[in-house]
């Protein structure tokens, strides 16, 4: 459960450009959509915002205090041991926080120090769009927005959903999905073998080997009677995936083929997935999964299929 996000400022809650009046003033410019975030969607779900930034600046604490937060740290140049005293600080006897409940949002090589050690302890790193291509390469959550644009708010999002699912782990659907996951995480040798296997009348999953696909406008899909579950064995993609209110259809549901297509939308959050990684896609979640970064891959997949 992520219980923080902790953010970077220049590139990430601003675009990264500091404005010069003529008397040598400087200006920075944030994005209402993440203020929304931080002062009301993530309180309401009670992840507490922090601030933790290199630089100095009156207008982020000023910034911070219009929006409620309290967690703001600046000119600090260490920030991974500044976010373990945020831990320390927050935790208690009946509860103790580690990095496994911080989800981090950067844009530049400063923001690894956190990154790193946070995703190894089985938190969630997340960037802008126009991140560095090491620090998006380090990350699990691509934003659709810039930084300064919406990225943050992007982020927020994801981070309540995947709560939400946490949240929701007794629910039946959940706990089924969650044994498949591990089922799928044990398999080997002959049960990697291309082509579909059948485990129960509710529970089937397919072996599948594709190169990933470079066409912009490939179609979204989404699913009615099943819900994905994908576990990336060999290569590297991009995962797309929006809410399927946010798309056109194209396609009309299939009932045999259990699919309705929908057209491409450029404006969308992206998910790296690397060998090993595991992607639970519900029926409101629309996705595509796509070339990451344009390079070509050839991908081992393994796609279980949970009955809803």
């Amino acid at each position: 459960m992520i219980k923080f996000l902790v953010m970077d400022v220049d590139g990430t809650l601003t675009d990264g450009k500091i404005y010069m009046g003529v008397d040598g003033e400087a200006f920075k410019a944030f994005d209402i959509k993440d203020g929304y975030a931080l002062h009301t969607l993530l309180k309401e779900h009670g992840i507490i915002p922090v601030i933790i930034t290199a630089r100095k600046s009156p207008m982020v604490e000023h910034r911070c205090k219009e929006l409620g937060v309290i967690e703001i740290h600046q000119g600090v140049m260490n920030k991974l041991d500044c976010l373990k005293g945020i831990l320390e600080k927050y935790s208690s006897a009946d509860q103790q926080y580690d990095l496994s409940n911080v989800a981090y949002i950067g844009d530049d090589l400063l923001d690894l120090q956190c990154m790193r050690p946070i995703s190894e302890a089985g938190g969630i790193a997340g960037c802008p769009s126009n991140a560095v291509k090491d620090v998006i390469a380090a990350c699990s959550f691509v934003a659709s927005n810039k930084g300064g644009e919406g990225a943050v708010r992007d982020f927020a999002e994801f981070l309540i959903g995947k709560n939400k699912q946490t949240d929701n782990i007794c629910n039946g659907l959940e706990e089924r999905c969650l044994k498949a996951v591990e089922f799928l995480s044990k398999l080997n040798g002959d049960d990697l073998s291309k082509g579909r296997h059948v485990v129960t009348e509710s529970f089937y999953y397919s072996v599948q080997e594709y190169v990933t696909d470079d066409d912009k406008e490939k179609y979204f899909e989404s699913h009615r009677k099943y819900v994905d579950i994908q576990m990336l064995i060999e290569g590297e993609e991009l995962m797309q995936v929006t809410d399927i209110n946010r798309l056109q259809e194209a396609i009309s549901y299939d009932e045999n083929k259990d699919v309705t297509l929908f057209k491409p939308l450029n404006n969308v959050s992206g998910v790296i997935l690397r060998p090993g990684s595991i992607m639970i896609l519900y029926p409101k979640d629309g996705h595509r999964s796509i070339c990451y970064d344009g390079r070509i891959s050839k991908l081992r997949k393994i796609v279980g299929k949970v009955s809803i």
